[in-house]
């Protein structure tokens, strides 16, 4: 097999994410701890229950759930109540409540889809949104920015679930969202809150659903190796091995695309890629 078709297996497989940027729009908390929403791109998929393992590697779309003993209350809001016997969790009393949870994904992954499982039987409703803290490690000040539109439940559906509605984005570790040019260290969060219900067991949430996709990163517009050229097969998979550390060519400022991979360098480019290691 040739050097520069098993690099594009391998990154189609491993999918090596790496630092593509994400735009989105800097807000500010409302008095009531809401926040304002950005422009979106409506989101009409439904859950899929059918879940890949949290290891799986590939492009494909995976997915996390956030169950409710993840969920933190915030904004002076008291720890949930359990319901008996259903999963769900309850505010723990008739106020205006709030609760978010960290989403915990690689650096370079896409999110795609969120899901939020509740129950609403009264005149108060859920709302949901996924929002972005940027710290002020290096700026002034620390951001909020919504990475989603805020979307509510209506009426009184009973057991059902909010789709947020957004473009779909890169999580980053270090990047500036909030437009300051000043990147600053990011954490992304999913956040939930409901208006005081007249009953506290009226209102519930059994967690979440994120759907994402592992990238490989875009090509950068200068070659790494002298014989893997921009427009070239297999470039951008190449410059994404290299930037990872899995390879560093065949010796002279070349990659030797078309030479043939020997059993030990796909060995050695498979451990890299994988983190493979010895168990304790």
């Amino acid at each position: 097999m040739k050097r520069s078709l098993f690099c594009s297996l391998l990154c189609v497989g491993a999918v090596l994410a790496l630092t593509p940027v994400a735009t989105a729009q800097s807000v500010v908390p409302n008095a009531d701890g809401a926040l304002s929403a950005p422009a979106s791109v409506p989101d009409t998929a439904e859950p899929n229950p059918g879940q890949l393992a949290p290891n799986a590697f590939g492009i494909g779309t995976q997915l996390i759930e956030i169950h409710a003993p993840n969920w933190m209350p915030q904004l002076n809001t008291a720890n949930p109540n359990y319901v008996s016997g259903t999963g769900y969790v309850a505010p723990a009393a008739t106020a205006t409540s709030y609760y978010w949870t960290q989403l915990n994904l690689p650096i370079g992954s896409t999110v795609t889809n969120a899901y939020a499982f509740v129950y609403d039987n009264d005149s108060s409703n859920w709302s949901f949104q996924i929002t972005a803290y940027e710290a002020a490690v290096y700026s002034t000040s620390p951001s909020v920015i919504s990475m989603s539109s805020i979307n509510s439940t209506s009426g009184t559906p009973g057991y059902t679930y909010i789709t947020s509605s957004f473009t779909p984005f890169v999580i980053r570790g270090f990047v500036d969202l909030s437009g300051d040019s000043v990147a600053n260290e990011v954490t992304y969060t999913l956040q939930l809150w409901c208006g005081a219900p007249s009953s506290t067991t009226n209102l519930r949430f059994w967690g979440s659903e994120v759907k994402w996709t592992r990238t490989i990163s875009p090509a950068p517009g200068t070659a790494t190796f002298n014989d893997v050229q921009p427009g070239d097969f297999g470039f951008q998979q190449v410059e994404a091995l290299a930037a990872s550390g899995i390879t560093a060519g065949c010796g002279g400022g070349n990659f030797c695309p078309n030479a043939p991979l020997t059993r030990v360098q796909m060995a050695v480019f498979l451990a890299k890629a994988l983190g493979l290691h010895w168990s304790s």
